[in-house]
């Protein structure tokens, strides 16, 4: 497990080859949440009648996406300013979400009123059982006013012949360390498949990155950003299915590189974790699905130490992926 002082939190992030600036992204579920001072117009808050849809081909990939945006409403008919203030995600869902958001309306908005509502748009991957639950309830705490840069594209100069040159898919998994609430964040490289040109592409967006509702000296807050970086001639086509536990250590490389034993009996079982790999380059993440219970602390720390049986290929199609693992009664002993 990562040793640091306070919990982590991480995010996918897309740039796109040979596409020009997008907007918004992330969404299955979504959660408003007035600024401090919340007017009476906002009671009247009418949503689209369609539900956001979940972009197919994202579904398909079990790509999951975040979005935060301020809504600034002038007008009892007219569509809201979208301001984004944290994103991640893929392009369709960036699609759909701003699509969704611009349908919003305020219709008892008082002339010459204005407001502002922040909104929060979640698309989650995972087909847990539990996952609206966790959804509406799940709270990231400190984490909850990340600030990241505008969405942005990677544009290659065509000119040059350089694409054909050079690897024009990639991965890039950056550690962002913050220390203070108006600061950059330190940042070092865990893991890197992509030309130098899009590594200090993604390294200066990273920058730009700010935790403002930290308090001063509590950190370092520590955050882990995947970055991917795609062609047009290529689709990631690999992804993570849910599974059983049994299922999971098969799939793991030498599970018994290490004794272990454990007594499931002994942790309210049965249960589900979140599991999110990011072996080789760091410590995978392992979460519980609901309230946390005290005697799966070792069973989880052991689960964040292995590591898929994967090429290198692969490695690369998944790193940041999740999967959802059910976990039986019983007793493990490898």
């Amino acid at each position: 497990m990562m040793k640091r002082k306070t919990k982590g939190s991480s995010f996918v992030r897309f740039l796109l080859v040979g596409l020009g600036a997008w907007a918004l992204a992330g969404l299955a579920c979504a959660q408003d949440a007035a600024p401090p001072e919340r007017p009476a117009a906002v009671a009247c808050l009418r949503k689209p009648a369609e539900p956001l849809k979940y972009p197919e081909r994202a579904r398909e990939l079990r790509d999951s996406g975040r979005l935060k945006a301020r809504l600034t409403f002038t007008g009892a008919d007219r569509a809201p300013r979208v301001e984004l203030l944290a994103w991640s995600g893929s392009p369709e869902m960036a699609e759909a979400a701003e699509l969704y958001l611009r349908g919003y309306r305020l219709p008892c908005l008082a002339a010459g009123e204005r407001v502002a509502l922040d909104q929060e748009i979640v698309f989650t991957a995972s087909a847990d059982e539990d996952q609206a639950a966790m959804t509406a309830s799940a709270s990231a705490g400190v984490w909850d006013c990340l600030r990241t840069p505008p969405p942005f594209s990677y544009q290659e100069d065509m000119q040059t012949g350089r694409l054909i040159k050079q690897k024009a898919n990639g991965t890039l998994l950056l550690e962002l360390s913050f220390a203070a609430p108006d600061a950059a964040p330190k940042i070092r490289m865990l893991y890197n498949t992509t030309p130098h040109a899009f590594t200090a592409a993604a390294e200066s967006d990273a920058a730009g990155y700010r935790l403002p509702c930290m308090t001063p000296g509590s950190g370092p807050y520590v955050h882990k950003q995947v970055y991917r970086f795609k062609s047009f001639a290529r689709e990631r086509d690999l992804v993570l299915k849910d599974m059983g536990l049994m299922d999971f250590l098969r799939a793991v490389k030498d599970p018994d590189k290490v004794p272990v034993k454990f007594d499931l009996g002994s942790m309210a079982c049965p249960f589900k974790l979140k599991w999110r790999m990011y072996q080789p380059a760091d410590s995978n993440v392992v979460r519980e699905v609901g309230a946390p219970v005290a005697q799966r602390r070792a069973f989880i720390e052991w689960l964040s130490t292995l590591s898929l049986d994967l090429g290198k290929d692969q490695v690369e199609a998944l790193l940041g992926a999740e999967t959802v693992i059910t976990v039986p009664c019983g007793t493990i002993e490898l």
